[in-house]
């Protein structure tokens, strides 16, 4: 029996270690986050010149607060993510599509689900006395509320903006991405916590979890990030929305 020779070319290309693919994600994604920091810290100082102008919280600086915040999002957390996995050829883990029955049925269900989570645990917070650790809204600030312009501006922010790059983060990018290299279960885990943390809110980092992990369930069940996204914008606006009556009323 003759042996053919082996040729160097013919090799069996060995499989990528998976737990090593996922870290190198995960340093990509401190990457985004880096840069989402550099944009609000370029913000803040921008608001901080055009206030040291007018010699108050001006309408300009409220308003270039808020755009800074959203523009900080959509390039760290929406448009970088989706040069890195170009780059890796999984794009479709941050994508949308025309939103299906079905999509409506998931982010209604999930809308109601972390909506019930939050009033259950609210309502332990409140029998608990815990007072610190009632969620408060991230917007809730008066300043925000004087200027029309601003209004709308962060109306813009809460309602479209931040659904789409958060999503587009924490469920395509963290959960999409490290699904494959770590499992199910870390994923999960890291993407809920990365979720909650972006509110940076002590109250709101339980209920916020658990909402991650509701919309990473609707996440994976459509295999799109339509329906967690309009699970999200629901939410926001029902936030919102009494976040604006509070202030106005």
């Amino acid at each position: 029996m003759i042996e053919r020779p082996i040729v160097e070319n013919e090799q069996a290309e060995q499989p990528p270690d998976r737990g090593f693919e996922g870290f190198k994600l995960v340093g990509w994604g401190l990457l985004c986050t880096l840069v989402w920091l550099v944009v609000i810290v370029i913000t803040g100082v921008v608001v901080s010149v055009i206030d040291d102008a007018d010699e108050a919280t001006s309408e300009a600086g409220l308003l270039a607060f808020v755009i800074g915040q959203g523009v900080a999002g959509l390039v760290g957390w929406l448009i970088l993510p989706k040069l890195i996995m170009r780059r890796r050829r999984t794009t479709q883990i941050i994508s949308w599509r025309r939103p299906r029955g079905s999509d409506i049925a998931w982010a209604i269900g999930g809308l109601l689900l972390i909506y019930g989570v939050l009033f259950a645990y609210t309502a332990i917070v409140d029998a608990g006395g815990a007072e610190s650790l009632q969620p408060e809204s991230t917007i809730d600030d008066d300043r925000l509320f004087i200027h029309t312009s601003v209004i709308i501006a962060l109306g813009i922010l809460v309602i479209v903006c931040a659904p789409i790059y958060e999503e587009a983060f924490a469920r395509g990018f963290v959960l999409g991405g490290l699904r494959p290299h770590w499992g199910i279960v870390p994923a999960f885990i890291i993407s809920a916590a990365v979720f909650s943390a972006l509110h940076a809110d002590l109250g709101s980092l339980i209920p916020f979890a658990i909402a991650g992990v509701i919309l990473g369930i609707v996440y994976m069940r459509t295999e799109s990030l339509t329906a967690a996204s309009m699970a999200h914008v629901g939410f926001n606006v029902i936030g919102f929305s009494a976040t604006l009556v509070q202030q106005l009323g």
